[in-house]
């Protein structure tokens, strides 16, 4: 998220990742979830929805929490030592700090009690809602009604305003440079370390966010792209994937593609254009109102008839947007089977086909003039050191 930035004068002004008028709108989508659901306020601690609401993105080692009043107000309660990042992030002006000697869960219910909470929205989905401290919560507030607002925030999440939109634009133009500059170096001798330094250089140089940039490997032994470095020293006749996942603003894309390490194999070439007009057949049927299931089995039903997987166990895409840990990933929005919801304007998805070994994936915006490619690499495998 951001940091101060000096004006032209040399004084600090505070320049937030969106503008006033867009933290309002969300901030009153939610208000009517809360009206709906019977809430009077309501409880946000997972990173990613502080983060949405209120732009501060904070750590999850002390308990931080903000109340959300039909009314009024929002109200954050922020551990003391992240007070500076918060003031540097955040648009809230009503808040309250906590040192680590306190108990911050107890300072939280006491703000509740404050706001005169009767009917409390919590998400039972958080990550940071942990077991202990709901139940803690419940305890402190015995004459409070807990309401699950589980989901309400994801799903408002799903479309993506304008100002999304550009900082995934931003995203996906660093995660095509970025696995273009690892691709270079995946040639026969050198270490995968290699792959990663350049790749995340060029993630970083180009101004991304986060730390976890990209993911290496190779997927022969199981069908899985969730491997990691391991100093091997490619050889002549390899296949090398990059995954190249930056984020900007915390809004991230991701794509991914097959490196051979030498020249590509002919059969390799087949195979590859081959998973790739199977999954252009797919993107191309990500139009407002094409039902999940639908789309998924595009592929699904070629890539199991044709032999190029016995089993198909992955989903096809999932949501992206903006990510905080520990959540990494988004589901909120899976392209499956059984999944019988309706894909609209304004969703972004990471589209992933892979077979032998061969992995092919982009960043996906749904328009209501058809699907948009927001990752712009050739749809081809790479050959390393050639790109």
């Amino acid at each position: 998220m951001n940091s101060p930035l000096n004006d032209a004068a040399g004084a600090t002004e505070i320049k937030f990742d969106f503008s006033p008028a867009e933290y309002q709108t969300r901030l009153a989508a939610v208000r009517r979830q809360m009206e709906l659901r019977g809430a009077d306020v309501l409880l946000v601690d997972q990173l990613d929805h502080i983060a949405y609401l209120f732009g501060y993105l904070g750590t999850a080692a002390r308990y931080q929490a903000a109340l959300v009043p039909l009314k009024g107000e929002p109200h954050m309660v922020v551990r003391e030592l992240d007070f500076g990042t918060f003031k540097s992030q955040s648009w809230m002006t009503s808040y309250e700090k906590c040192t680590d000697e306190e108990d911050s869960v107890v300072r939280v219910a006491q703000a509740i009690k404050t706001l005169g909470a009767k009917a409390l929205a919590v998400e039972k989905d958080s990550n940071i809602l942990t077991v202990a401290r709901f139940a803690q919560l419940n305890r402190l507030l015995p004459d409070v009604k807990f309401v699950d607002f589980g989901g309400a925030i994801w799903e408002q999440r799903l479309i993506k305003s304008q100002e999304e939109i550009a900082y995934l634009e931003r995203a996906a133009a660093i995660a095509d440079a970025a696995l273009v500059a690892g691709a270079r170096k995946a040639v026969p001798g050198e270490k995968d370390y290699t792959v990663a330094i350049a790749t995340y250089d060029a993630t970083l140089r180009l101004g991304a966010d986060n730390t976890r940039a990209a993911v290496f490997g190779s997927c022969f032994q199981v069908d899985s792209l969730h491997n990691g470095l391991s100093g091997r020293t490619f050889e002549e006749g390899g296949i090398y994937f990059i995954e190249s996942m930056p984020q900007y603003r915390g809004y991230a894309a991701r794509i991914l593609r097959p490196v051979a390490i030498g020249k590509i194999s002919p059969n390799d070439k087949s195979l590859a254009n081959r998973i790739v007009e199977i999954q252009d057949e797919q993107i191309t049927a990500m139009k407002v109102g094409a039902t999940a299931e639908d789309v998924d089995a595009i592929a699904r039903k070629k890539v199991l008839a044709e032999g190029l997987k016995v089993e198909f166990p992955q989903l096809s895409a999932y949501t992206l947007g903006y990510h905080a840990v520990p959540r990494t990933s988004d589901h909120t929005r899976i392209i499956a089977p059984k999944q019988q919801w309706t894909l609209q304007a304004g969703m972004v998805f990471h589209v992933v086909l892979h077979a032998y070994g061969l992995p092919f994936s982009e960043t996906v915006l749904v328009t209501n003039n058809g699907p948009r490619r927001l990752t712009q690499l050739p749809r081809t495998m790479f050959q390393g050191g050639e790109h």
